[in-house]
């Protein structure tokens, strides 16, 4: 029978530790940000997902189809209105953003034709870590 090594036991418990602590934030953020699609929305079946580090900015792209209303939600860290979100149109116009209604958790937003568009996620302030999530519902 061979010995193990004492720092390989360590090692393995505290990349346990590290991973399940990862997954409750995850799952904190997650459930913050399913709050506010209500009844009136249907998820689009994505999770915008990014992990931010002080001023990095996550980017996500989406397609969204003219005549329908949506709702774009963003999430993170451990308070509302953690994250600033914009969206830009393939072009790079500014469409929203939601520092001009005080860091918004969710939009609602209807197009009259089929646009592709850039979504950018970062944290409120500059110098926080954790999750960014967007989630895009669909009205019923």
């Amino acid at each position: 029978m061979k010995k193990i090594n004492l720092k390989y036991i360590v090692l393995f418990f505290s990349l346990f530790m590290i991973t399940s602590t990862v997954s409750a934030q995850l799952d904190s953020v997650m459930a913050k940000c399913n709050t506010f699609l209500t009844d009136e929305f249907i998820p689009d079946g994505q999770q915008y997902l990014s992990l931010i580090t002080g001023d990095q900015t996550a980017e996500f792209s989406a397609v969204f189809y003219g005549g329908n209303t949506y709702r774009v939600i963003s999430c993170g860290g451990s308070s509302d209105n953690d994250i600033i979100f914009s969206i830009y149109d393939k072009y790079r116009n500014l469409l929203f953003t939601n520092t001009d209604y005080e860091n918004t958790n969710y939009w609602n937003f209807q197009f009259e034709s089929t646009i592709e568009c850039f979504i950018e996620a970062k944290f409120a302030s500059g110098n926080k870590s954790g999750f960014a999530i967007i989630l895009i519902g669909l009205e019923k």
